[in-house]
């Protein structure tokens, strides 16, 4: 491959991916008045325009929203903004992670269902790759997860259908913080568990109980949250009454 001349990055763009960075990082947090004009400038000891470009990109990007009068603000974060904005989902409340389970429930069970109908022996035999590998990455937080997103991603493609895939696609993003909390609170032997059953069925090419064990698999994980939800509430306030 050429090697090419490297071109700078302008000032306007150095200034909008640093007040990006801040936004991401957390460090601007949902709901935070962002500095003024005049702080920005002199912060970044560039003009008002160029503080302005910046601005306007990242409320294009729906990142921060401007109140007339008042100055911009970054954007609360939640599922009814994910799929309008670039903003990523921070943390996932115990009633957005509902949300999301009863959709998971609705789409991932069809979606299981048509899998086991169409699933080719390749396709079977990934699945299968991808459960060994769950087993093995059990202690590695990160990993477990992307492994387990590539399980529900490789089912997706069981379905042969393009449209399938690209409705999983589209919100792989906001299931891997959900799958992240979901594995912190309740551990990954049940994702284990319900994914080498969900194999099984797609291996049989039984498509009624590989809907039946992805929603069984959906409904376990949200009982169990919410249990553990509970637990912490309890000891919460068991802390707070000791004197």
């Amino acid at each position: 491959m050429a090697l090419s001349v490297i071109k700078k990055t302008n000032i306007g763009e150095q200034v909008y991916h640093q007040m990006k960075n801040q936004i991401l990082n957390g460090e601007w947090k949902p709901g935070d008045k962002i500095p003024s004009e005049n702080q920005l400038m002199a912060l970044f000891g560039v003009s008002r325009g160029t503080v302005r470009q910046a601005v306007q990109k990242l409320g294009g990007e729906g990142l921060i929203s401007t109140r007339h009068g008042e100055g911009s603000f970054v954007q609360t974060t939640g599922l009814d903004s994910y799929f309008q904005t670039s903003i990523p989902l921070f943390s996932i409340g115990e009633e957005e992670m509902g949300k999301i389970f009863e959709f998971r429930e609705m789409f991932e069970s069809g979606v299981a269902e048509m899998a086991a109908l169409k699933a080719t022996d390749e396709q079977i035999r990934r699945l299968e790759e991808n459960v060994r590998r769950m087993k093995q990455q059990v202690g590695t937080l990160t990993q477990f997860v992307h492994t387990d997103l590539d399980f529900h991603m490789l089912v997706s493609e069981c379905t042969q259908n393009t449209l399938v895939i690209q409705i999983y696609n589209s919100y792989e993003g906001l299931l891997e913080p959900s799958i992240l909390n979901m594995t912190k609170v309740i551990g990954g032997g049940n994702g284990m568990k319900y994914h080498a059953l969900i194999l099984d069925a797609i291996r049989k090419h039984d498509p009624e109980e590989a809907r039946a064990v992805m929603r069984e698999h959906m409904d376990d994980n949200m009982r169990r949250f919410r249990e553990m939800i509970h637990i912490n509430e309890e000891r919460k306030q068991n802390l707070e009454a000791v004197p």
